[in-house]
């Protein structure tokens, strides 16, 4: 029997117009993106065995108009209700409403009016999860979940407010009124128009979603989905949170041991900054000879002392700022596993310069985007910090913050050692002006892809290019004062460039890839103010010899004793081989990238 021409017509327009429209962000062989030839061909072929089938057996069809339109706007205010993205987000409305629509579908399919015992409650978190976006601008995660676990009575009953609890109650209500009216409709509409509907929007979501701008949201995260994956996950990392928190917490302090500070006195007013980068590649800045003007800034600021080869210890996160921060030379969550002389002996350098006489304060990213395995580990190794500051979203609050503290600080003329860990380039690599981005066309995106590769490494510029205005800001707040900025990223990010290797997709996959390769090569520079090196000859010393260190191949396991060195504070736990400010200091001599650009290359 033929299969009807208008309907096959309209649906070969209907599912390749995608891909006429957005061709350049096509890949052959993708299946995780949807924006896939592969994928439109195996849909194109389900519709016509659909349409021939269907034909014959006339088994699939549509509600009626009346009941088909009350069915989704019943799911598009329980979308709008439960899903946190559609405040930030409303292009994927659509998407969020035919992901429940379907799942209510099957479920009421399976289990009638018993689907109440799965929805309602993932729905209720989910209306939950909203109005803690809307209040607080925080979804669920693991941080979030372990600070409502570990707060106290009187914290807890900050939250518990007669709105809070009118809202509590009046949400379930309302979801149990919906969720009524929803199985009298889906009652009314019968099973087959009920499977016809499901298909019938999956098959539109999918040629709406290349039109998402950019590809950047997974559909996995939105919807009673990204609810219950945004719960499990946070449960999980709970669960994971303590391996890398127990060993700093067995280290003995830093301070333990007697230390000093012969070159100051204390009250000189200097600032000490570490930023402890996110995902920057030392191969994709342009104050190492990269063609493309990712740092003007940092590039044109007086006194820039730049490593262009510094390697990271590991591409995890948790064990690159554990490195950074302690007297390690390498990390593993399994000390075992690494050889005694490399493994840490003390904790944090901030219990050092607190112990100094240093005001010790820290600047965080957005607590939403935090896990509690990251944050856990951080707090352990800022534990000396007098205060924490988190931004609201955009990292460029942080100088703000900083101005804050430093205006109600005015009259103390104490030193001042400030941490700054935010949001950088990590993947997706959406960290910047989307509406002003310097290099373009640009793609941030969750499963990059060889088609589009060029837009997808520019967005990771982007980021660079907005990292290097964040410095620019805070020196700017630090202009006139006696300061020094150290930066150094905690790994880098593969970019296609590898076998097709996107984001760190490798990451303990293939033992000593990461090594090999310029992911593991990161940003690490320091700027010194004239105020700075005018405090005392000694200071002035440290950064000449810390530029000579600058043609060296450096890593992670320098920066302890460096930041010790660069003010002069002594201590038991000091090792002058590793401080690149000492003439004693010795380069790294492990595992390193065998395909240094030529710009990287000692001169």
């Amino acid at each position: 029997m033929s299969v009807p021409f208008l309907p096959l017509l309209i649906m070969i327009a209907g599912y390749f117009t995608p891909l006429v429209a957005n061709f350049d962000q096509y890949d052959i062989f993708n299946p995780p993106n949807s924006a896939s030839w592969l994928g439109s061909l195996l849909m194109l072929v389900v519709g016509i065995v659909f349409l021939v089938y269907n034909k014959r057996y006339a088994w699939l069809c549509l509600p009626s108009a009346k009941v088909f339109v009350a069915m989704l706007g019943v799911v598009l205010g329980l979308s709008l209700l439960t899903c946190p993205f559609s405040c930030s987000e409303p292009e994927l409305i659509f998407h969020s409403t035919t992901l429940l629509f379907c799942i209510a579908a099957v479920a009421w399919l399976l289990l009638r009016n018993f689907y109440y015992v799965i929805l309602l409650p993932l729905l209720y978190f989910g209306m939950i999860e909203v109005g803690a976006y809307i209040q607080y601008h925080t979804i669920f995660n693991s941080m979030v979940l372990v600070e409502a676990m570990e707060c106290s009575r009187e914290e807890f009953m900050v939250y518990i407010t007669p709105t809070n609890i009118s809202l509590l109650v009046a949400g379930l209500l309302v979801l149990t009124a919906v969720l009524y009216v929803l199985s009298r409709v889906f009652r009314s509409a019968g099973p087959r128009p009920l499977i016809g509907s499901s298909l019938c929007l999956l098959a539109c979501m999918y040629i709406l979603y290349p039109f998402v701008p950019n590809h950047s949201t997974s559909l996995s995260h939105i919807s009673i989905n990204g609810t219950f994956k945004r719960l499990s996950r946070g449960l999980r990392d709970l669960k994971r949170s303590d391996a890398t928190v127990n060993i700093l917490k067995e280290l003995p302090s830093s301070a333990s041991k007697p230390s000093e500070l012969p070159y100051l006195n204390g009250d000189e007013g200097c600032i000490v900054v570490f930023h402890i980068g996110e995902s920057i590649r030392a191969d994709r800045v342009s104050f190492n000879g990269y063609e493309r003007n990712t740092t003007p800034n940092i590039a044109a600021a007086p006194g820039l002392i730049s490593w262009k080869r510094c390697i990271a210890s590991t591409p995890l996160t948790v064990n690159s700022l554990s490195t950074v921060l302690t007297d390690a030379r390498r990390w593993d969550d399994n000390m075992g596993a690494i050889p005694e002389e490399m493994r840490p002996t003390c904790g944090s350098v901030l219990e050092l310069f607190k112990a100094n006489g240093f005001d010790v304060r820290c600047y965080f990213g957005a607590m939403k985007s935090r896990s509690v395995r990251g944050d856990g580990v951080l707090m352990q190794l800022a534990s000396a910090a007098v205060d924490y500051y988190y931004t609201e979203d955009d990292v460029m609050e942080t100088p703000a913050l900083i101005r804050k503290q430093l205006q109600a600080q005015a009259a103390d003329k104490c030193n001042k050692f400030i941490l700054i860990n935010n949001e950088g380039s990590h993947t997706p690599f959406n960290m910047y002006d989307q509406d002003n981005p310097p290099f373009t066309p640009s793609m941030h995106i969750l499963n990059p892809s060889s088609s589009y590769a060029d837009a997808v490494r520019n967005a990771y510029d982007n980021t660079i290019h907005y990292t290097d205005l964040f410095v620019q800001r805070v020196m700017d707040e630090l202009k006139g004062r006696p300061f020094v900025y150290v930066y150094v990223s905690d790994h880098g990010e593969y970019l296609g460039d590898y076998d097709g290797t996107w984001g760190r997709a490798r990451t303990g996959v293939e033992k000593g890839f990461f090594h090999s390769t310029q992911a593991a090569a990161v940003a690490a520079f320091v700027i010194y103010s004239p105020e700075f090196k005018a405090l005392h000859p000694k200071l002035a010393e440290a950064a000449e010899q810390l530029k000579k260190s600058s043609n060296m191949t450096i890593a992670h396991e320098h920066f302890f004793h460096t930041l010790l060195g660069i003010v002069g504070i002594k201590s038991p736990y000091y090792k002058s081989q590793l401080d690149l400010c000492s003439p004693d200091a010795q380069p790294y001599d492990g595992p390193m990238p065998n395909d240094w650009p030529d710009y990287m290359l000692e001169k």
